[in-house]
């Protein structure tokens, strides 16, 4: 049997891999794209597409409140919340190609 910490883990890890699954696709639906942030903005598959990752990355936010992803966020070694603050302003600027 796995004990409720393990499986809040679980939960808390397949929860951030979505995230950032969900968040990848909306960040190109935004740059590629061009699809609208704004919620008047006019309907194309682009802006629904849109919509829909954003409604779930609500629930996904929802999910893992509920199993206190802060408290599990400190020990999470691949976690954002645990990365320094760069400065990039003197790191020169590359263009992607």
């Amino acid at each position: 049997m796995v004990d409720d910490n393990a499986r809040e883990l679980a939960i808390y890890h397949a929860l951030k891999a979505v995230d950032e699954v969900a968040a990848a696709l909306q960040a190109h639906l935004l740059e590629e794209h061009k699809a609208e942030l704004e919620r008047a903005a006019a309907h194309s598959t682009f802006t629904n597409s849109l919509k829909l990752l954003r409604q779930a990355r609500e629930r996904i936010g929802e999910g893992l409140r509920a199993v206190e992803a802060d408290n599990i966020a400190v020990s999470d070694d691949i976690s954002l919340r645990n990365e320094q603050p760069t400065d990039l302003s003197s790191q020169p600027i590359t263009r992607q190609q």
